[in-house]
Protein backbone atom coordinates (compact mmCIF):
# COMPACT_ATOMS: atom_id res chain seq x y z
CA UNK A 1 0.00 0.00 0.00
CA UNK A 2 3.28 2.56 0.81
CA UNK A 3 4.45 1.66 -2.21
CA UNK A 4 1.15 2.34 -4.63
CA UNK A 5 0.86 5.27 -3.01
CA UNK A 6 4.46 6.49 -3.56
CA UNK A 7 4.07 5.38 -6.97
CA UNK A 8 1.12 7.84 -7.67
CA UNK A 9 2.06 10.31 -6.31
CA UNK A 10 5.90 10.09 -8.25
CA UNK A 11 4.05 9.24 -11.79
CA UNK A 12 1.51 12.44 -11.32
CA UNK A 13 4.85 14.59 -10.38
CA UNK A 14 6.48 13.32 -13.62
CA UNK A 15 3.42 14.33 -15.71
CA UNK A 16 3.00 17.57 -14.22
CA UNK A 17 6.11 18.73 -14.81
CA UNK A 18 6.56 17.74 -17.94
CA UNK A 19 3.17 19.19 -18.52
CA UNK A 20 4.69 22.29 -17.38
CA UNK A 21 7.71 22.32 -19.06
CA UNK A 22 5.90 22.06 -22.69
CA UNK A 23 3.33 24.40 -21.92
CA UNK A 24 5.31 26.88 -20.88
CA UNK A 25 7.88 26.50 -23.83
CA UNK A 26 4.03 26.71 -26.23
CA UNK A 27 3.27 29.54 -24.57
CA UNK A 28 6.53 31.33 -25.04
CA UNK A 29 6.62 30.06 -28.96
CA UNK A 30 3.12 31.21 -29.45
CA UNK A 31 3.86 34.64 -28.01
CA UNK A 32 6.95 35.09 -30.41
CA UNK A 33 5.04 34.10 -33.48
CA UNK A 34 2.58 36.99 -32.80
CA UNK A 35 5.07 39.25 -32.21
CA UNK A 36 6.52 37.59 -35.67
CA UNK A 37 3.84 37.97 -37.48
CA UNK A 38 2.84 41.71 -36.22
CA UNK A 39 6.15 43.31 -37.33
CA UNK A 40 8.23 44.67 -34.72
CA UNK A 41 10.98 47.24 -35.53
CA UNK A 42 14.26 47.10 -36.98
CA UNK A 43 15.93 47.58 -33.42
CA UNK A 44 13.65 45.21 -31.97
CA UNK A 45 13.69 42.58 -34.58
CA UNK A 46 17.55 42.20 -34.57
CA UNK A 47 16.92 40.48 -31.00
CA UNK A 48 14.15 37.50 -31.77
CA UNK A 49 16.54 35.15 -32.58
CA UNK A 50 18.07 35.55 -28.99
CA UNK A 51 13.88 35.46 -27.53
CA UNK A 52 13.39 31.84 -28.94
CA UNK A 53 13.07 29.55 -26.64
CA UNK A 54 12.51 26.23 -26.86
CA UNK A 55 12.25 22.91 -24.84
CA UNK A 56 13.71 19.62 -24.45
CA UNK A 57 10.89 17.22 -22.58
CA UNK A 58 11.86 13.22 -21.87
CA UNK A 59 9.37 11.09 -22.25
CA UNK A 60 7.03 10.22 -19.15
CA UNK A 61 8.26 6.80 -17.77
CA UNK A 62 5.61 4.42 -18.09
CA UNK A 63 6.24 2.64 -15.15
CA UNK A 64 7.63 5.26 -12.92
CA UNK A 65 4.93 4.82 -10.05
CA UNK A 66 6.31 0.81 -10.46
CA UNK A 67 9.91 1.37 -9.99
CA UNK A 68 11.14 4.81 -9.10
CA UNK A 69 14.69 4.45 -10.04
CA UNK A 70 16.21 8.03 -11.08
CA UNK A 71 13.02 9.39 -11.91
CA UNK A 72 12.98 11.47 -8.85
CA UNK A 73 16.59 12.56 -9.49
CA UNK A 74 17.22 13.33 -13.03
CA UNK A 75 15.81 16.29 -14.89
CA UNK A 76 13.00 15.83 -17.09
CA UNK A 77 13.33 18.96 -19.13
CA UNK A 78 15.90 21.32 -20.50
CA UNK A 79 15.11 25.12 -21.84
CA UNK A 80 16.73 25.57 -25.07
CA UNK A 81 17.87 29.08 -27.10
CA UNK A 82 20.82 30.37 -28.54
CA UNK A 83 22.80 30.92 -25.31
CA UNK A 84 22.06 27.79 -23.72
CA UNK A 85 25.18 25.46 -23.48
CA UNK A 86 25.36 21.43 -23.74
CA UNK A 87 27.08 21.84 -20.52
CA UNK A 88 24.63 23.76 -18.59
CA UNK A 89 21.46 21.96 -19.55
CA UNK A 90 20.79 20.28 -17.15
CA UNK A 91 23.15 21.74 -13.96
CA UNK A 92 19.75 23.17 -12.26
CA UNK A 93 17.48 20.16 -11.58
CA UNK A 94 14.44 21.34 -9.79
CA UNK A 95 14.98 19.03 -6.43
CA UNK A 96 11.39 18.72 -4.46
CA UNK A 97 12.54 17.33 -1.01
CA UNK A 98 16.81 16.60 -1.02
CA UNK A 99 16.37 14.80 2.12
CA UNK A 100 13.56 12.36 0.79
CA UNK A 101 15.73 11.92 -2.06
CA UNK A 102 19.03 11.06 -0.25
CA UNK A 103 16.51 8.20 2.24
CA UNK A 104 14.99 6.89 -1.62
CA UNK A 105 11.41 5.81 -2.12
CA UNK A 106 9.87 3.17 -1.19
CA UNK A 107 8.12 1.77 -4.06
CA UNK A 108 7.12 -1.92 -5.87
CA UNK A 109 10.71 -2.44 -7.25
CA UNK A 110 11.94 -2.48 -3.57
CA UNK A 111 8.93 -4.65 -2.49
CA UNK A 112 9.72 -7.07 -5.07
CA UNK A 113 13.78 -7.10 -5.03
CA UNK A 114 14.07 -6.73 -1.14
CA UNK A 115 11.16 -7.28 1.06
CA UNK A 116 9.72 -10.53 -1.05
CA UNK A 117 12.56 -12.27 -0.92
CA UNK A 118 12.95 -12.00 3.11
CA UNK A 119 8.97 -13.22 3.37
CA UNK A 120 10.01 -16.10 1.52
CA UNK A 121 12.74 -17.40 3.35
CA UNK A 122 10.51 -16.89 6.26
CA UNK A 123 7.85 -18.94 4.57
CA UNK A 124 10.66 -21.51 3.06
CA UNK A 125 13.62 -22.04 5.05
CA UNK A 126 11.95 -24.91 6.96
CA UNK A 127 10.24 -26.49 3.71
CA UNK A 128 11.44 -29.83 4.50
CA UNK A 129 14.13 -28.90 7.28
CA UNK A 130 11.42 -29.33 9.87
CA UNK A 131 10.39 -32.69 8.90
CA UNK A 132 14.05 -34.05 9.33
CA UNK A 133 14.58 -31.84 12.63
CA UNK A 134 11.46 -33.27 14.10
CA UNK A 135 12.03 -36.46 12.87
CA UNK A 136 8.47 -36.92 11.19
CA UNK A 137 10.39 -37.27 7.27
CA UNK A 138 10.00 -40.39 6.70
CA UNK A 139 6.29 -40.66 8.39
CA UNK A 140 5.48 -37.68 5.84
CA UNK A 141 7.28 -39.34 2.84
CA UNK A 142 4.99 -42.54 3.61
CA UNK A 143 2.05 -41.02 4.10
CA UNK A 144 2.69 -38.35 0.27
CA UNK A 145 4.35 -41.15 -1.44
CA UNK A 146 6.57 -39.26 -2.96
CA UNK A 147 8.62 -36.28 -2.06
CA UNK A 148 8.58 -34.45 -5.62
CA UNK A 149 4.76 -33.51 -5.34
CA UNK A 150 4.78 -33.19 -1.72
CA UNK A 151 7.41 -30.06 -2.60
CA UNK A 152 4.94 -28.92 -5.17
CA UNK A 153 2.10 -28.63 -2.87
CA UNK A 154 4.79 -26.60 -0.35
CA UNK A 155 5.94 -24.40 -2.78
CA UNK A 156 3.34 -22.89 -4.12
CA UNK A 157 0.88 -21.82 -1.72
CA UNK A 158 3.90 -20.16 -0.43
CA UNK A 159 5.11 -18.75 -4.01
CA UNK A 160 1.17 -17.12 -4.05
CA UNK A 161 1.13 -15.94 -1.12
CA UNK A 162 4.66 -13.37 -1.77
CA UNK A 163 3.65 -13.22 -5.34
CA UNK A 164 -0.11 -12.44 -5.59
CA UNK A 165 0.11 -9.12 -3.49
CA UNK A 166 2.90 -7.76 -5.95
CA UNK A 167 0.87 -8.62 -9.02
CA UNK A 168 -2.42 -7.63 -7.62
CA UNK A 169 -0.92 -4.27 -6.62
CA UNK A 170 0.96 -3.95 -10.13
CA UNK A 171 -2.79 -4.52 -11.87
CA UNK A 172 -3.76 -2.04 -9.06
CA UNK A 173 -1.50 0.53 -10.36
CA UNK A 174 -2.11 -0.41 -14.48
CA UNK A 175 -5.82 0.02 -13.70
CA UNK A 176 -5.96 3.65 -12.16
CA UNK A 177 -3.53 4.95 -13.43
CA UNK A 178 -2.80 7.11 -16.78
CA UNK A 179 -2.40 5.27 -20.16
CA UNK A 180 1.00 6.00 -21.38
CA UNK A 181 2.68 4.80 -24.38
CA UNK A 182 4.01 1.37 -23.73
CA UNK A 183 2.93 1.28 -20.29
CA UNK A 184 1.46 -2.38 -20.81
CA UNK A 185 4.95 -4.03 -22.48
CA UNK A 186 6.63 -2.56 -19.80
CA UNK A 187 4.64 -4.10 -17.21
CA UNK A 188 4.75 -6.82 -18.43
CA UNK A 189 8.40 -6.99 -18.91
CA UNK A 190 8.32 -6.23 -14.83
CA UNK A 191 6.28 -8.98 -13.48
CA UNK A 192 8.50 -11.54 -15.56
CA UNK A 193 11.73 -9.60 -13.89
CA UNK A 194 9.85 -9.80 -10.37
CA UNK A 195 8.40 -13.21 -10.76
CA UNK A 196 11.85 -14.64 -12.39
CA UNK A 197 13.73 -13.28 -9.13
CA UNK A 198 11.39 -14.92 -6.81
CA UNK A 199 11.62 -18.16 -8.44
CA UNK A 200 15.20 -18.29 -8.44
CA UNK A 201 15.22 -17.08 -4.90
CA UNK A 202 12.80 -20.01 -4.31
CA UNK A 203 15.14 -22.61 -6.20
CA UNK A 204 18.17 -21.62 -3.72
CA UNK A 205 15.48 -22.28 -0.62
CA UNK A 206 14.70 -25.65 -2.31
CA UNK A 207 18.50 -26.30 -2.56
CA UNK A 208 19.24 -24.92 0.83
CA UNK A 209 16.37 -27.15 1.82
CA UNK A 210 17.76 -30.20 0.03
CA UNK A 211 20.97 -30.58 2.35
CA UNK A 212 21.24 -32.03 5.80
CA UNK A 213 20.66 -28.99 8.00
CA UNK A 214 18.63 -27.65 10.43
CA UNK A 215 15.77 -25.53 10.34
CA UNK A 216 17.79 -23.22 11.90
CA UNK A 217 20.73 -23.40 9.76
CA UNK A 218 18.52 -23.02 6.51
CA UNK A 219 17.37 -20.01 7.91
CA UNK A 220 20.74 -18.74 9.28
CA UNK A 221 22.22 -19.48 5.54
CA UNK A 222 19.20 -18.00 3.76
CA UNK A 223 19.79 -14.90 5.55
CA UNK A 224 22.84 -14.24 5.21
CA UNK A 225 22.55 -15.24 0.67
CA UNK A 226 19.93 -12.66 1.05
CA UNK A 227 22.18 -10.04 2.96
CA UNK A 228 25.77 -10.34 0.63
CA UNK A 229 23.37 -10.18 -2.68
CA UNK A 230 20.79 -7.70 -1.81
CA UNK A 231 22.84 -5.18 0.83
CA UNK A 232 26.71 -5.64 0.48
CA UNK A 233 27.39 -6.69 -2.86
CA UNK A 234 25.58 -4.15 -5.02
CA UNK A 235 26.92 -1.25 -2.82
CA UNK A 236 30.19 -2.96 -3.66
CA UNK A 237 29.40 -2.79 -7.18
CA UNK A 238 28.79 0.98 -7.11
CA UNK A 239 31.76 2.06 -5.14
CA UNK A 240 34.48 -0.42 -7.33
CA UNK A 241 32.78 0.90 -10.66
CA UNK A 242 33.40 4.85 -9.45
CA UNK A 243 36.99 3.68 -8.02
CA UNK A 244 37.91 2.29 -11.63
CA UNK A 245 36.34 4.95 -13.69
CA UNK A 246 36.59 8.46 -11.65
CA UNK A 247 34.69 11.48 -13.21
CA UNK A 248 36.82 14.23 -14.10
CA UNK A 249 37.41 17.18 -11.53
CA UNK A 250 34.53 19.84 -11.95
CA UNK A 251 36.97 22.37 -11.64
CA UNK A 252 38.83 21.68 -14.77
CA UNK A 253 35.51 22.51 -16.22
CA UNK A 254 34.85 25.67 -14.50
CA UNK A 255 38.62 26.77 -15.39
CA UNK A 256 38.07 26.05 -19.22
CA UNK A 257 34.71 27.97 -19.19
CA UNK A 258 36.18 30.94 -17.78
CA UNK A 259 39.52 30.81 -19.92
CA UNK A 260 37.28 30.11 -22.70
CA UNK A 261 34.90 33.30 -22.01
CA UNK A 262 37.80 35.81 -21.61
CA UNK A 263 39.64 34.60 -24.76
CA UNK A 264 36.31 35.12 -26.87
CA UNK A 265 35.38 38.06 -25.57
CA UNK A 266 38.89 40.03 -25.72
CA UNK A 267 39.12 38.49 -29.65
CA UNK A 268 35.79 39.95 -30.56
CA UNK A 269 36.70 43.37 -28.97
CA UNK A 270 39.88 43.43 -30.68
CA UNK A 271 38.53 42.22 -33.73
CA UNK A 272 35.50 44.54 -33.83
CA UNK A 273 36.76 47.75 -32.74
CA UNK A 274 34.30 49.76 -34.59
CA UNK A 275 31.33 51.31 -33.58
CA UNK A 276 27.96 50.50 -34.93
CA UNK A 277 26.07 52.87 -37.33
CA UNK A 278 22.42 52.19 -35.86
CA UNK A 279 20.89 51.33 -32.91
CA UNK A 280 19.68 48.13 -34.56
CA UNK A 281 23.07 47.36 -35.70
CA UNK A 282 24.74 47.80 -32.76
CA UNK A 283 22.26 45.23 -31.51
CA UNK A 284 22.76 43.37 -34.19
CA UNK A 285 26.21 43.19 -33.39
CA UNK A 286 25.61 42.60 -29.79
CA UNK A 287 23.97 39.18 -30.48
CA UNK A 288 26.25 37.96 -33.26
CA UNK A 289 29.14 38.26 -29.92
CA UNK A 290 26.76 36.38 -27.48
CA UNK A 291 26.70 33.85 -30.42
CA UNK A 292 29.89 33.60 -30.84
CA UNK A 293 31.58 33.72 -26.94
CA UNK A 294 29.10 31.31 -26.69
CA UNK A 295 30.23 28.93 -29.42
CA UNK A 296 33.73 29.39 -28.34
CA UNK A 297 32.88 28.39 -24.61
CA UNK A 298 30.98 25.30 -25.48
CA UNK A 299 33.84 24.14 -28.15
CA UNK A 300 36.37 24.36 -25.41
CA UNK A 301 34.66 22.78 -22.56
CA UNK A 302 33.73 20.22 -24.66
CA UNK A 303 36.84 17.75 -24.50
CA UNK A 304 36.03 18.06 -20.21
CA UNK A 305 32.40 17.12 -20.89
CA UNK A 306 33.40 14.14 -23.29
CA UNK A 307 35.84 12.95 -20.86
CA UNK A 308 32.80 13.28 -18.24
CA UNK A 309 30.45 11.30 -20.95
CA UNK A 310 33.15 8.74 -21.46
CA UNK A 311 33.08 7.87 -17.34
CA UNK A 312 29.29 7.62 -17.07
CA UNK A 313 29.44 5.48 -20.05
CA UNK A 314 31.92 3.09 -18.64
CA UNK A 315 30.90 3.30 -15.49
CA UNK A 316 27.58 2.09 -16.84
CA UNK A 317 29.02 -0.98 -18.31
CA UNK A 318 31.22 -1.84 -15.69
CA UNK A 319 27.89 -1.57 -13.70
CA UNK A 320 26.13 -3.59 -16.58
CA UNK A 321 28.54 -6.39 -16.22
CA UNK A 322 29.14 -7.05 -12.88
CA UNK A 323 25.33 -7.13 -12.01
CA UNK A 324 25.21 -10.29 -13.78
CA UNK A 325 26.90 -11.70 -10.77
CA UNK A 326 24.27 -9.97 -8.76
CA UNK A 327 21.34 -11.15 -9.52
CA UNK A 328 18.77 -8.48 -7.23
CA UNK A 329 21.33 -5.61 -8.78
CA UNK A 330 20.66 -7.23 -12.15
CA UNK A 331 16.64 -6.89 -11.79
CA UNK A 332 16.67 -3.69 -10.21
CA UNK A 333 18.65 -2.24 -13.53
CA UNK A 334 16.49 -4.38 -15.64
CA UNK A 335 13.38 -3.47 -14.01
CA UNK A 336 14.46 0.37 -13.87
CA UNK A 337 14.85 0.38 -17.81
CA UNK A 338 12.03 -1.52 -18.73
CA UNK A 339 9.90 1.08 -16.66
CA UNK A 340 11.99 3.61 -18.41
CA UNK A 341 13.72 5.28 -15.03
CA UNK A 342 17.30 3.94 -15.59
CA UNK A 343 20.34 4.94 -16.05
CA UNK A 344 20.43 4.12 -19.95
CA UNK A 345 16.96 6.51 -20.25
CA UNK A 346 18.71 9.12 -18.90
CA UNK A 347 21.78 8.90 -20.56
CA UNK A 348 19.72 9.06 -23.90
CA UNK A 349 17.51 11.86 -22.96
CA UNK A 350 21.09 13.95 -22.22
CA UNK A 351 22.31 13.07 -25.28
CA UNK A 352 19.17 13.30 -27.50
CA UNK A 353 18.94 16.90 -26.00
CA UNK A 354 22.76 18.30 -26.83
CA UNK A 355 22.27 17.00 -30.77
CA UNK A 356 19.03 18.85 -30.60
CA UNK A 357 20.53 21.82 -29.27
CA UNK A 358 22.90 22.09 -31.48
CA UNK A 359 20.60 21.95 -34.40
CA UNK A 360 18.65 24.66 -32.65
CA UNK A 361 21.64 26.99 -32.79
CA UNK A 362 23.01 25.98 -36.41
CA UNK A 363 19.52 27.19 -37.64
CA UNK A 364 19.70 30.24 -35.65
CA UNK A 365 23.25 30.64 -36.46
CA UNK A 366 22.07 30.53 -40.22
CA UNK A 367 19.79 33.28 -39.64
CA UNK A 368 22.08 35.50 -38.01
CA UNK A 369 24.90 34.65 -40.60
CA UNK A 370 22.37 36.03 -43.11
CA UNK A 371 20.43 39.41 -42.21
CA UNK A 372 19.52 38.49 -38.26
CA UNK A 373 15.73 38.35 -38.66
CA UNK A 374 13.22 36.03 -37.66
CA UNK A 375 10.59 35.52 -39.65
CA UNK A 376 7.40 33.40 -39.67
CA UNK A 377 8.63 30.92 -42.14
CA UNK A 378 12.00 30.56 -40.22
CA UNK A 379 10.71 30.58 -37.09
CA UNK A 380 8.29 27.22 -37.87
CA UNK A 381 11.26 25.77 -39.97
CA UNK A 382 13.29 25.04 -36.11
CA UNK A 383 13.79 21.90 -35.28
CA UNK A 384 11.41 20.35 -32.26
CA UNK A 385 12.77 17.95 -29.91
CA UNK A 386 11.36 14.03 -30.47
CA UNK A 387 12.47 12.21 -26.76
CA UNK A 388 13.92 8.63 -27.97
CA UNK A 389 12.29 5.55 -25.99
CA UNK A 390 12.39 5.85 -22.67
CA UNK A 391 12.39 1.43 -22.00
CA UNK A 392 14.56 -0.71 -23.03
CA UNK A 393 13.88 -5.01 -23.47
CA UNK A 394 14.48 -6.93 -20.74
CA UNK A 395 14.96 -10.13 -22.12
CA UNK A 396 18.57 -10.83 -21.38
CA UNK A 397 17.97 -10.63 -18.00
CA UNK A 398 14.82 -12.76 -18.11
CA UNK A 399 17.05 -15.83 -19.36
CA UNK A 400 19.20 -15.49 -16.86
CA UNK A 401 17.24 -15.45 -14.11
CA UNK A 402 15.27 -18.07 -15.46
CA UNK A 403 18.55 -20.31 -15.75
CA UNK A 404 19.33 -19.66 -12.50
CA UNK A 405 16.09 -20.79 -10.98
CA UNK A 406 16.32 -23.83 -13.46
CA UNK A 407 19.79 -24.81 -12.11
CA UNK A 408 19.10 -24.31 -8.28
CA UNK A 409 15.83 -26.04 -8.74
CA UNK A 410 17.52 -29.20 -10.70
CA UNK A 411 20.12 -29.47 -8.21
CA UNK A 412 17.81 -29.48 -5.77
CA UNK A 413 15.35 -32.07 -7.14
CA UNK A 414 18.60 -34.63 -7.42
CA UNK A 415 19.80 -34.38 -3.71
CA UNK A 416 15.62 -34.85 -2.84
CA UNK A 417 15.54 -37.77 -5.22
CA UNK A 418 18.50 -38.84 -3.50
CA UNK A 419 16.34 -38.67 0.39
CA UNK A 420 13.39 -40.77 -1.51
CA UNK A 421 15.79 -43.71 -2.58
CA UNK A 422 18.09 -43.61 1.25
Amino acid sequence: GIAMANGRSLLAGQIATRAAATGEAGEARAKLAEQVAKGLPAEDAVLLPVRVRDAAVSAVPPLADVVAGRAATDPAAASISLRSRADTLFRRPSLENPERLARGSLDLAFVAIVVAPLLLIALGHGLFSTDRDSGAARLVLAQAGRLGPLLLARSVPRLALVAGPILLALALLLATGPDLPGRAVAALAWAGLALALLAAWWGVILWVNSHRVSADGAALALVSLWALFTLVLPVLVAANVQLLHPAPSRLAEMAAVRAAEIAASTEWENDHPEVASSEAEARRASVARAAGVNARVEAAVAPVSARFADALAAQQKASAALAWAVPPLLVSQAMADAGGTGLASAIGFRSAAATHLARFKAALGRVLADDGLLTSQRLAALPRFRPPPPTRPAGPALLWLGLIAALFTGLATRNFARIELA
